[in-house]
C-alpha cells in the first residue's frame, strides 16, 4: 500500500481509539460524522490500490524425467510435473478443525502427467509433530492435470500447548506408488496461539483476504459452567424469575436481555479499550478471550465483552448475533425467533451504563455501521454474525 494509504489508515485508527475510548462511544455525534468520512476516504484508496497479488505462495515446483529421463519414477511412469502451493502462512488453531479443506486448504498440489502412458502418485502434506498426514491418491493418464487441495488433520492435544506463536514445520511429499520418493520438502510456517483469532488471513497464493471472521463463533460457549452460573444469577435478577428463551412470546424477550446484561454487570468486568485488528494491508489478528477466562480476570475488551454476553444469551435459548465493525464489535439479539428484527448492545458500557444506555448506544453505533457498508458496498465494515446460521449452517460449533 502507498503512503497515502498509510497516513489515511493511521487517521482513521487514531479516531476510532478515541471513539471507543469514550464511557458512551456514541457520546459526539460529530466524531462519528468524521469517522465516516474518513472511513470513506481510506475505502477510496483502498480501491484504488489494493489487488491482489496472485502468484506467491509456491513452496515447490519440479518438472522430473520417468524412465525415458532417468528413472527417477518408478514402472512406467514418463515424467510428472508438479507444483506446490502454500495457503495459509498462519495456521489459525483455534478453528482450524472447522475449516473446509477445499475452501481453506493449507496446501494445494498441481500435478500434470507430461507422458504418454500412465502415472499413479500419492500426495502428502503434514504438520511434524501436531497433525496427521493428509493423503490422496492420484491416476494421471495423458495430459491430465489435477489439481488437489489438502488440511491435515490436527491432534488437539498437540496443540493445547501452543500458547503463543509458534514456528512449525510442514512437510509435502510426492511419491509414486512403487515407493520412491519424487519429492520429499519441508517448509517452516506459523501455528497461531490458541487465543487468537484471525478476523482475515492472505492466502500467498492469490493474494486475496479471506473472511474468517465468522470462526469467531467458536468462543460463544453456552454450555461452560462460568456462563451456566451467569445465567443462574440472571433469573434471579429477572422480575418474574424466569428464562424461558422465545416461549415468553416478543414482550417477554427484552426483559431476559436485561437481566442477562444486569448480571454479567454485576461481575465488576472492567473495559480494556483496544481496537480489533481490522484493514486490508495490515496483520488482521485478534486475541480473544474464552468467557470463562474473561469472568476470571474481571477484564474485558469489546470482542470479549460481546462474546460473554452473546454466550449466556444462547445458554437461555435466545439468538445473539456477533456485530463486527471495523475495529470493534457489539452484540446483537433477535426480538423474536426467525424475526430477521435485530436489536444491538453496546457491550463496552457494561461497567459504566445501565441496560437502556447500552442498547441506545448499540442501535446508534450498528445502524450508522450498517448504512456505511451499504453506502460504500464493502460487507467488512457491517458483519452480523448471526449464532444460529454459524451452528446450523456452517457447523461453527463452541470450543468447549
Amino acid at each position: 500500500m502507498s503512503n497515502a494509504w498509510q497516513r489515511q489508515q493511521r487517521v482513521v485508527e487514531s479516531l476510532r481509539r478515541l471513539i471507543y475510548a469514550q464511557p458512551d462511544p456514541t457520546a459526539s455525534a460529530e466524531l462519528l460524522q468524521k469517522l465516516q468520512e474518513e472511513e470513506e476516504k481510506l475505502h477510496q484508496l483502498e480501491s484504488a490500490e489494493q489487488r491482489p497479488a496472485p502468484g506467491g505462495g509456491v513452496l515447490l515446483e519440479a518438472q522430473v524425467g520417468g524412465k525415458h529421463a532417468g528413472d527417477l519414477l518408478g514402472g512406467t511412469t514418463t515424467g510428472i510435473e508438479a507444483t506446490v502451493l502454500l495457503r495459509q502462512s498462519h495456521v489459525p488453531i483455534s478453528v482450524v478443525h472447522f475449516l473446509d479443506p477445499q475452501d481453506k486448504p493449507l496446501v494445494t498440489f498441481r500435478v500434470k502427467y507430461l507422458g504418454d502412458e500412465y502415472a499413479r502418485l500419492r500426495l502428502t502434506s503434514f504438520v511434524e509433530g501436531y497433525s496427521a498426514q493428509a493423503i490422496n491418491t492420484v491416476e494421471l493418464l495423458d495430459d491430465q492435470e489435477v489439481e488437489i487441495h489438502q488440511l491435515p488433520t490436527f491432534f488437539p492435544d498437540r496443540l493445547r500447548s501452543v500458547t503463543e506463536l509458534t514456528r512449525a514445520t510442514l512437510h509435502v511429499r510426492i511419491d509414486d506408488l512403487d515407493g520412491a520418493t519424487e519429492q520429499h520438502n519441508t517448509f517452516p510456517i506459523w501455528l497461531l496461539a490458541r487465543t487468537s483469532a484471525y478476523l482475515g488471513v492472505q492466502d500467498p497464493a492469490t493474494g486475496e483476504w479471506l473472511d474468517l471472521s465468522p470462526y469467531l463463533g467458536a468462543w460463544v460457549t453456552p454450555n461452560a459452567p462460568e456462563v451456566l452460573r451467569l445465567l443462574r444469577k440472571a433469573l434471579d435478577l429477572h422480575p418474574q424469575r424466569k428464562i424461558v428463551g422465545y416461549q415468553a412470546g416478543a414482550a417477554g424477550v427484552e426483559p431476559q436481555v436485561r437481566a442477562i446484561y444486569q448480571a454479567i454487570k454485576a461481575e465488576g468486568i472492567a473495559y480494556v479499550n483496544s481496537l480489533l485488528a481490522f484493514g486490508g494491508a495490515g496483520a488482521q489478528m485478534q486475541r480473544v478471550r474464552l468467557p470463562r477466562e474473561t469472568i476470571r480476570t474481571r477484564s474485558a475488551n469489546c470482542i470479549d465483552a460481546t462474546v460473554l454476553m452473546a454466550s449466556v444469551l444462547e445458554a437461555a435459548t435466545l439468538n445473539p448475533a456477533l456485530i463486527i465493525l471495523p475495529g470493534h464489535a457489539l452484540l446483537g439479539w433477535e426480538s423474536e425467533n426467525g424475526s430477521g428484527e435485530w436489536h444491538y448492545v453496546e457491550t463496552t458500557m457494561l461497567g459504566t451504563h445501565d441496560f437502556d444506555a447500552a442498547c441506545k448506544a448499540g442501535q446508534i453505533m450498528g445502524q450508522q455501521q450498517e448504512a456505511q457498508a451499504k453506502k460504500l458496498g464493502d460487507p467488512r465494515y457491517f458483519q452480523r454474525l448471526a449464532l444460529p446460521a454459524l451452528r446450523g449452517e456452517r457447523g461453527i460449533m463452541p470450543m468447549e
